[in-house]
């Protein structure tokens, strides 16, 4: 089994974690924070703005400088498979007005909490919050 640590458990670092996960590795993830998810609750006045309803090109036109890196990247996840990843785990999401897209109870923390989808809803062995 690979093992794999993720330093930071901010969005990107519990994205990557839980992609790591589904894929067998083991996991560590490394927080200083006393919580996991901290700066999602930055986002959004404390509600966590989970991405944008907007298409790819809109991101990338919107990025500044050069955002054309980041074809690929929207490419390996849309905003569309973000949704499905976070509705797969039991959130779901709403739109609001300038097409942001938040959690239907408006607590970021039931973002960080999240399950992921297994038989019992409870974490894989090989991920621990």
């Amino acid at each position: 089994m690979k093992q794999v640590v993720v330093v930071g458990a901010g969005p990107a670092g519990l994205m990557a974690a839980a992609g790591a996960a589904a894929h067998g590795a083991r996991v560590t993830l490394l927080e200083k924070m006393a919580r996991v998810g901290t700066k999602l609750s930055i986002t959004g006045n404390g509600r966590c703005n989970l991405t944008t309803t907007a298409g790819g090109s809109d991101l990338i036109k919107w990025f500044p400088g050069n955002g054309r890196f980041l074809h690929s990247a929207f490419h390996e996840l849309s905003n569309t498979d973000l949704r499905e990843f976070f509705h797969k785990r039991g959130l779901q999401t709403k739109v609001e007005q300038g097409n942001r897209v938040f959690p239907v109870s408006d607590k970021d923390k039931d973002v960080a909490t999240c399950r992921p989808p297994s038989p019992r809803g409870t974490w894989p062995a090989n991920m621990r919050p």
